[in-house]
């Protein structure tokens, strides 16, 4: 609340879900400053109808809908199709929203050490086939050449290996002519640009995971699942019928917090969930009668960077 009475309260929520957290805030604000309140406007950019009407219809509920609707707008836009210049400081919410960005997938040659980039291409029947080409479109060539640049600590990719080691694994009877595969975070790295370039005077607050269990075979590779009979499963494979699994990727925080600071020229803070808490919540208002607290628990695979 830095700014405050200088400027206005403007927030942005990326991934609103069914908007409880804007109504929440908004709640909070409007029950505990109400001079704040008077100047907060809350909008959520929404790429989905079905989800606006929902954020929507959360807001109304609120017993203090008739001051909200006031306060608040949702934009059933792409982030990615953004075109107005935000001059004015603000925050970025993006909560559990990058999982979810589309990866490009990287294979190097073992001897040459020159990464491919792979793309899939299905047949009449459906079938996946998976093919390699040494051509990086200008997206992945552009997020390589920054991750050399830009990173502050030696990272890994599936060439960390000794080149001997590698080598001579590769030259195996039926070894593979290609590593490992490595997701690269391309739309991320577009999601970044758009911040820079749209809304300079941001403030970015962003959580996602920076583990997942059960991921399918490569370095920042994805968890692919589908519900079965109210369960989660989980498959080995991201080749799968479209529109009937979820698909979901870890966030290399370090190396994140590393291309946001190049493409913005702002100052981060990563965090674990936990300790994220442990600065800015209640926390005794969610702890348990055993003792346990189960905003700090549950989360253990979660972390948090915010632009200071």
């Amino acid at each position: 609340m830095t700014l405050f009475p200088y400027h206005d309260l403007i927030i942005y929520e990326l991934g609103a879900g069914n908007g409880t957290l804007m109504r929440n805030i908004l709640d909070y604000i409007f029950e505990n400053e109400p001079e704040v309140y008077e100047r907060t406007k809350f909008k959520i950019i929404e790429i989905s109808k079905s989800l606006a009407d929902l954020q929507l219809t959360s807001l109304l509920r609120s017993p203090y809908a008739e001051c909200h609707v006031e306060q608040a707008e949702i934009i059933n836009r792409s982030i990615f199709e953004w075109n107005e210049y935000i001059h004015s400081p603000c925050f970025v919410l993006a909560l559990e929203v990058v999982d979810n960005f589309p990866h490009d997938q990287i294979r190097y040659d073992p001897e040459t050490e020159e990464p491919l980039q792979g793309s899939v291409l299905i047949d009449d029947d459906g079938e996946f086939f998976e093919f390699y080409d040494r051509n990086l479109d200008p997206v992945a060539l552009r997020y390589l050449r920054m991750r050399e640049v830009a990173a502050r600590s030696p990272f890994i990719t599936p060439l960390s290996q000794p080149k001997l080691l590698r080598q001579l694994r590769h030259s195996l009877p039926f070894a593979p002519n290609l590593t490992k595969p490595e997701y690269i975070p391309t739309r991320l790295m577009e999601f970044f640009d758009v911040l820079h370039q749209y809304f300079p005077a941001h403030r970015l607050v962003l959580s996602d995971f920076d583990y997942l269990p059960d991921a399918v075979e490569g370095l920042n590779a994805p968890v692919v699942q589908t519900r079965y009979q109210r369960q989660n499963v989980q498959v080995s494979t991201p080749y799968v019928h479209q529109g009937y699994f979820d698909i979901f990727f870890p966030t290399d925080f370090a190396m994140m917090e590393d291309i946001y600071r190049a493409i913005t020229g702002k100052l981060t803070r990563v965090s674990t969930h936990s300790s994220f808490l442990e600065s800015w919540a209640y926390l005794e208002e969610t702890q348990v009668r055993n003792g346990e607290n189960p905003m700090l628990s549950w989360y253990a695979n979660a972390s948090v960077m915010t632009t200071v």
